[in-house]
């Protein structure tokens, strides 16, 4: 998943040298003369609506609809009043990506005959069991590290865990992936032998899922917890709509959300139920018998690369996208106070082609057809949110756009009140 890098620009500031959540360097002047962005690299999701952020200096501004544009730069639908960008210092958020990930998997018989997991290998074994054990562990030897991500690991089912109790503490702890073959919980899933004989107890999975997520949650990380299982209820509480209320409460209660993928043995509509719950963003992909949109992910036996697939799925739905930028470290040019007032936001695209996007008096006031943005508190900000479709235009970028959020200009442009 390729995401934008953010700059923040302070016309006629100086540089930051430390402190904050902002570094950066000098940028260059914009407007005519400016030099040209550099194309720094793309930056990964950052948490709680930061970013870690890179890029290159400052380059030509652009006009809103009725100005005339800087240097190599464009018109913006629906602005109003143009103004170049100002040339001043680059601030480079520090935050990174971090998404932390509590994994419960069914280990019950139905799942088949076990195999040893041989890294390099292809599975011994025509089994979900084997499929799911060669996956898993590829996937966390494989995995990107594009996104900051730790993974806690138990298996289900155990003894007495209707209560969730077991499931509280992982088999193994949260681990930063990727992992290396002989990491511990490699190693616990080549010797699982698949030969649980206790039910499926997926109550017992959701309370511990619930209770884990929620006592290890850490600032600055998304928290989720992810279910994968081949089979329906089977002991413990074995109603979907109870078993549904468990997700949709700890989603309420803590805005954690919970991920079903589901293989084959298990029934597409119960595990849609719960995904629903949980909280899942609806997608097109793995619905097996359930209509598209889904919001569980169904991998059948799990064989070649569906599981890695509905786990890459995830874990791009979990990632905070980067359409909210905090302000706390923006400083206004030498000699004056930082007004929100004189705020503008920029949007460049593959092509490195710059387009100032107006301002919006709050998120009900998003145009449909334009890119727009708007404040937390316009009273008193915190963050700059993008609207619905400028996010689009970021976060479906195929090789990352940027964002430049520019202070201390002559004034802000702002959308027309136009919907």
């Amino acid at each position: 998943m390729t995401l934008p890098a953010v700059v923040a620009l302070a016309c006629g500031g100086d540089k930051d040298d430390g402190g904050g959540s902002l570094s950066g360097g000098s940028a260059g002047a914009a407007g005519k003369g400016g030099s040209s962005a550099n194309g720094g690299s793309s930056a990964s999701g950052g948490s709680g609506g930061t970013l870690m952020v890179t890029g290159g200096s400052s380059s030509g501004g652009s006009s809103a609809s009725g100005g005339s544009s800087a240097s190599g730069g464009s018109s913006a639908s629906g602005g109003s009043g143009g103004t170049d960008m100002c040339s001043g210092a680059e601030y480079q958020q520090k935050t990174t990506s971090a998404l932390d990930i509590y994994f419960v998997f069914d280990r019950t018989g139905s799942m088949g005959t076990d195999c040893e997991y041989v890294p390099g290998g292809t599975p011994p074994e025509d089994s979900k069991a084997c499929f799911a054990t060669y996956a898993l562990s590829d996937y966390l030897i494989n995995v990107s590290s594009t996104v900051d991500t730790r993974l806690a690991f138990q298996f289900m089912s155990l003894p007495d865990d209707c209560d969730g109790t077991p499931y509280e503490t992982p088999l193994v702890p949260l681990t930063k992936l990727p992992l290396t073959a002989s990491h511990a919980m490699i190693q616990d899933l080549s010797n699982e032998t698949f030969e649980g004989g206790l039910g499926t107890h997926i109550e017992g999975a959701l309370r511990g899922l619930a209770a884990f997520t929620t006592s290890a949650r850490t600032a600055g990380r998304e928290m989720i917890g992810v279910l994968m299982t081949d089979g329906d209820p089977n002991g413990c509480e074995d109603d979907i709509g109870a078993l549904s209320d468990i997700v949709a409460d700890h989603l309420a209660a803590t805005g954690i959300r919970t991920f079903i993928i589901g293989m084959e043995g298990a029934t597409d509509e119960n595990l849609e139920r719960l995904g629903t719950a949980g909280g899942a963003d609806p997608h097109d992909d793995w619905c097996g018998d359930v209509n598209a949109p889904c919001h569980y992910w169904n991998v059948e036996q799990g064989a070649e690369d569906a599981i890695a697939n509905a786990l890459t799925a995830i874990v791009e739905q979990a990632a905070p996208i980067p359409c909210e930028f905090a302000v706390d470290g923006f400083k206004p040019p030498a000699g004056q106070t930082l007004d929100f007032g004189k705020v503008n936001v920029t949007l460049t695209d593959d092509n490195d082609k710059p387009t100032k996007i107006g301002q919006v008096p709050s998120e009900d006031d998003c145009p449909n057809d334009i890119p727009a943005w708007y404040y937390d508190n316009p009273a008193s900000p915190s963050s700059i949110h993008l609207c619905t479709n400028a996010c689009s235009l970021v976060t479906d970028s195929a090789t990352g756009s940027k964002v430049s959020v520019v202070v201390g200009c002559e004034d802000t442009v702002i959308v027309p009140p136009i919907k």
